[in-house]
């Protein structure tokens, strides 16, 4: 009957507990679901703070923008005459109003001298004159990207190739693609100025530039196995090859929808004055924090002044590209003195030889080998260090003799009184023991003495042939190295 009673009171107290836990379980859960609307609710007040916060500054930027209503009505004017231009070649704008001329605006001008060209009248030249005074860099950007957009030399025969090229080794986006309009044949001026640029932009990286050149050719190279000798020959394989036929990347597909030029063409038009474009950039983040996409910060094509990465790396990816393709040939011919001296490199490290001497541990002992085989006195000191490393006790076997000697003695005595005779045994077997403990030991060493000898030998050969077959490999990857670097040297001249 107790059982039956404690059984009862241990069941209510487990439904108890378990009724607890959920309790407990039904609390954490609404624990969590009130922080979590609290968050949400904050978060929600936070938004509109800043959105109110941005409503208001809106305002105060709408108020701002008044002033440079000319400057925005220039650039809605330019914006028709580029794509009518490029659309068309000519400028036939449907009754679009000249706007104004915006003082210390750039494109201003710009837009008018390049109305004025291409409807033929005069006046074209002077005004691009006087846009180029007040920003030579833009002034010269827009008309070789118009030139390169339309293949139509009027637009950048004249200009200032070098205003827009490569000036550091972090190349703009603008830059880059006046870098690819020229390379692939799109503007009139030669390659030659480009790649005198892009050399001198390599040549200021200075040891960095080299070193990512190596590093790139590494890793196609991909082993890192081997001798020094074979490394550098298997990268000067690599080299000619990349210079030669090219490297496996095929042409990348453009991620913009239309061409990459159109699209600095409009990040450039769109800049702003000098003042308003701070200020239109303010409006974009306001117009973004109350929940509208602005077309400015929305666009994914990154601004012309943005910088798209340094000249090596640039250069490397084209360098990556089919031989035949005209940025692997720009590349070659700018990276020409930076592969040059690292096929000298390559080649200098291919002739170094290889080591004469090998190192073997031996029991403790550090013999160097050589092509000839060991040191002369070799087995000696083998022998003295293998008895280093398992020593024999010389005392067992005279103290063994001297017990089994006692032994005798005692044995003697026997005769007179048999109780000499149970020492005599206990002598007799510890004599023996010491005796044939130091025989077993001897015996041993002598075995060990031996196949330390057979087996330091025999490493000796195995070293021997490892030297041997290190120098005909040797012998035969710089002969080789010889070889590609004429043809790397050659390769590199012709670019």
């Amino acid at each position: 009957m107790s059982d039956w009673t404690d059984w009862k009171q241990n069941r209510r107290l487990e439904e108890a507990e378990a009724q607890l836990d959920a309790e407990r379980s039904a609390r954490s859960r609404l624990a969590d679901q009130m922080r979590t609307q609290q968050g949400n609710l904050q978060g929600q007040i936070d938004r509109l703070t800043r959105a109110f916060v941005a409503l208001v500054e809106h305002e105060d930027i709408r108020a701002e923008l008044g002033q440079y209503a000319d400057a925005a009505a220039c650039r809605r004017y330019a914006r028709e005459v580029v794509s009518t231009v490029v659309a068309t070649g000519a400028a036939a704008l449907r009754g679009a109003a000249e706007p104004e001329d915006v003082p210390g605006y750039w494109l201003a001008p710009a837009a008018r001298g390049i109305v004025r060209i291409a409807q033929g009248e005069t006046g074209g030249p002077e005004l691009l004159a006087e846009a180029a005074h007040r920003d030579p860099r833009r002034t010269t950007l827009l008309l070789t990207l118009l030139g390169a957009l339309t293949r139509d030399p009027r637009w950048s025969a004249g200009t200032d190739l070098a205003r827009v090229l490569p000036d550091r080794p972090e190349v703009t986006y603008a830059q880059h693609q006046v870098w690819l309009a020229v390379a692939e044949g799109r503007l009139a001026p030669d390659g030659d100025a480009l790649a005198t640029a892009l050399r001198a932009q390599v040549a200021a990286t200075g040891s960095a530039g080299l070193d990512e050149v190596s590093s790139w050719l590494e890793g196609l190279e991909g082993t890192g196995r081997g001798l020094p000798a074979e490394r550098a020959t298997a990268l000067l394989e690599t080299l000619q090859q990349v210079l030669t036929t090219g490297g496996t990347a095929a042409a990348e597909a453009e991620a913009e929808a239309e061409d990459p030029l159109a699209d600095c063409v409009r990040s450039l038009v769109d800049e702003g004055s000098p003042g308003e474009s701070e200020i239109l950039d303010r409006m974009a983040v306001v117009r973004a924090d109350l929940g509208f996409i602005d077309e400015r910060a929305a666009t994914q094509a990154p601004a012309w002044s943005a910088t798209t990465g340094d000249v090596v790396r640039l250069l490397l990816d084209d360098l990556a590209q089919p031989a035949g393709s005209p940025r692997h040939a720009l590349a070659r011919q700018a990276l020409a003195p930076t592969l040059g001296t690292i096929g000298d490199e390559l080649a200098a490290q291919a002739a170094v030889p290889p080591p004469e001497t090998r190192t073997l541990q031996v029991f403790g002992e550090e013999l160097t080998i050589t092509r000839d085989g060991g040191p002369s006195g070799w087995r000696p000191l083998v022998d003295a260090a293998v008895v280093r490393r398992h020593p024999v006790d010389r005392r067992l076997l005279p103290g063994g003799a001297v017990l089994l000697g006692l032994a005798v003695v005692l044995a003697g005595l026997g005769f007179v009184a048999s109780a000499w005779f149970v020492l005599a045994g206990a002598a007799l077997v510890a004599g023996g023991a010491l005796v044939g403990t130091a025989l077993a030991k001897q015996r041993e060493l002598t075995r060990l003495r031996a196949s330390a000898l057979v087996s330091t030998e025999r490493q000796i050969g195995e070293e021997q042939a490892v030297l041997d077959d290190q120098r005909e490999r040797s012998i035969t990857a710089s002969t080789r190295a010889r070889e590609l670097h004429r043809g790397v040297g050659t390769a590199a001249l012709s670019s």
